[in-house]
């Protein structure tokens, strides 16, 4: 306790310095936020990981205000941005003892993110290192959040931790939409509008070279804070917590979904929670039955998005207000319907490797890649996407892991397992939309946390069954 309060003591102090050391002070205060998370936990993996949901935000906000504080220098506008994966580090390390064996699930993770990070190392194309641990961690770490997910038994500081994120989070999206931009947020977009594509759409809007503005919060783009509201959502229903918390949280969402002005998020949503009730039908909750609908979501996305292309979005009515002009605009869902092209095109090409992660034309531009590889970074598709990570053994890999965790939820997760199936496909919904940005953090903790209670549940029915059966020995000796 002692050394906790003396952590809690030294934040001002902290804060202090950071402001006269300039931008690379927030290294500083992302290192003191670091340590005071981790103190705090005690060792706790459900109080780090709730720190790691904090954290994410706070990133964020930590790499706006390098451009208040100094020049936006790199070290620590991407240093801070790190934040998150120490506390996964944390957490893997305090979890690590409970695990051990690992159900399947796991593993089949475990060996998709070997398997994608393999394939981005010891790629033949001249790709920047820098661009491939980027992505690397930006859309394969996430999934390392799994494994400690699995021993968490108490969940209530989780949920509680998401519900303070979604509303710091709207309430920020609220003040964005309608104060205006913050200057943190004008600081970034201009300091910042070579290295971020929101920067640069934020810093369009500010010179006058776009109408689109748009809102994201403290996240790095309004998909990105859609999908983490969700997947908020659905941490706040697994732990269980009062009808108070439950209340603001689908408040909070509900706010921020409408703000982020983008459709990909409801539709999750929406799949989600058509997912839970028609698994209440038991027919329809078996591992392959779920499987088999999430792949043929697939052609079934390309077909009502070209159907809501040709239907609604061609010839919409113009509106002057950029908000509304927004939810009427196409935006990219045209080019995102040329998805199984892009899919074979991948497979033909780099059927065993993929390019690696990293390639993308729009952080790389100078790779040797052909047309129809460079043409498919813009699928915004999650098989896609995967492909050209790792080739089909990523693909097999990714959909061997969800068949595992289906089986394994399904059968012994209750309701907890028929919320993480119907989540996993409302998350691929907005996948097959939005490539793999979807595989956040929430989701593997969600996906977690059901297995890791299955699990649970499992082994207290083997051991209740074992017991059950030297009863019955006993007996029949005895007599």
């Amino acid at each position: 306790m002692p050394v906790r309060l003396a952590a809690l003591a030294a934040v001002p102090l902290a804060a202090a310095a950071g402001a006269v050391a300039g931008g690379l002070g927030v290294l500083l205060l992302a290192g003191m936020a670091l340590a005071l998370a981790v103190l705090l936990a005690g060792g706790s993996v459900a109080a780090l990981a709730s720190a790691l949901l904090l954290a994410e935000p706070l990133a964020e906000l930590l790499k706006r205000l390098t451009f208040m504080l100094g020049d936006g220098g790199a070290a620590a506008y991407y240093g801070v941005q790190v934040l998150p994966t120490l506390l996964l580090a944390a957490a893997l390390a305090a979890a690590l003892p409970r695990l051990l064996p690992l159900p399947a699930p796991a593993v089949w993770l475990l060996a998709l993110v070997a398997w994608v990070s393999l394939c981005t190392l010891l790629t033949p194309l001249p790709t920047p290192w820098f661009h491939r641990l980027g992505t690397l961690h930006h859309e394969i770490v996430p999934a390392l959040l799994f494994l400690p997910a699995l021993a968490v038994r108490d969940r209530a500081p989780i949920g509680r931790a998401a519900v303070a994120v979604c509303i710091v989070t709207a309430a920020y999206g609220l003040w964005q939409f309608l104060a205006g931009y913050s200057g943190l947020d004008l600081a970034w977009a201009a300091g910042a509008a070579e290295r971020s594509i929101q920067a640069g759409k934020v810093f369009a809007w500010m010179i006058g070279d776009s109408w689109e503005r748009r809102i994201f919060s403290l996240f790095p783009d309004p998909f990105t804070w859609g999908q983490a509201l969700v997947g908020g959502l659905m941490l706040v229903l697994l732990a269980r917590l009062s009808r108070g918390w439950r209340l603001l949280a689908w408040a909070a969402v509900l706010t921020g979904l409408v703000l982020t002005q983008s459709r990909t998020p409801w539709a999750a949503l929406l799949v989600t929670g058509l997912a839970w009730w028609g698994l209440g039908w038991r027919p329809l909750r078996r591992p392959l039955v779920v499987l088999a609908a999430a792949l043929v979501g697939f052609p079934l996305t390309l077909w009502l998005g070209g159907a809501a292309y040709d239907l609604w979005f061609t010839g919409a009515p113009a509106a002057d207000d950029p908000f509304l002009r927004r939810w009427l605009t196409v935006g990219t869902i045209e080019a995102r319907l040329d998805a199984w092209t892009s899919l074979r095109d991948v497979l033909a090409a780099r059927p065993l490797t993929g390019v690696g992660a990293g390639a993308d034309p729009r952080y790389a531009a100078d790779l040797p890649l052909s047309p129809e590889l460079a043409a498919a970074h813009y699928a915004h598709n999650v098989l896609v996407s995967l492909a050209l990570y790792g080739g089909a053994p990523a693909l097999v890999l990714f959909l061997a892991f969800q068949a595992s965790l289906l089986r394994l939820v399904l059968a012994h997760g209750g309701s907890d397992g028929r919320l993480a199936a119907a989540f996993l496909l409302g998350s691929q919904a907005a996948g097959y939309l939005n490539a793999g940005i979807f595989l956040t953090w929430q989701y593997f903790l969600v996906l977690g946390l059901a297995a890791g209670e299955a699990v649970a549940q499992r082994r207290l029915a083997v051991v209740a069954s074992a017991q059950s059966d030297g009863t019955q020995t006993h007996r029949e000796v005895a007599a």
